[in-house]
């Protein structure tokens, strides 16, 4: 879990976040500007909540990548649109738990 920290008070007003997005509202809802906080994660959470998220949300991706990579090759067109998903599926799990 992380916390949830006022940038212009330097004050941590909020525990238990666990996600940018539930951060987003739980600051709303405390009447934080959305620019005036900060989520803050320990990074061994970072890492046990990406791993997870990574095994739920862009591991099949991987292995589609891979299959296309053995069936079509590593240059074909089906090879680079499934590994674009893939690093974009990466990539929305990395920004929903920043370091």
């Amino acid at each position: 879990m992380a916390i949830l920290k006022q940038i212009s008070t330097q004050t941590n007003f909020a525990g238990g976040i666990k996600d940018l997005a539930h951060g987003a509202h739980i600051a709303e809802e405390a009447g934080v500007a959305a620019d005036d906080f900060e989520v803050i994660f320990n990074t061994d959470e970072v890492h046990t909540l990406r791993r997870k998220s990574y095994s739920a949300q862009s591991d099949y991706l991987f292995f589609d990548y891979m299959a296309a990579v053995a069936e079509f090759g590593d240059t074909s067109a089906q090879a680079s649109t499934a590994k674009t998903a893939w690093l974009a599926q990466r990539e929305a799990v990395k920004t929903q738990f920043p370091k």
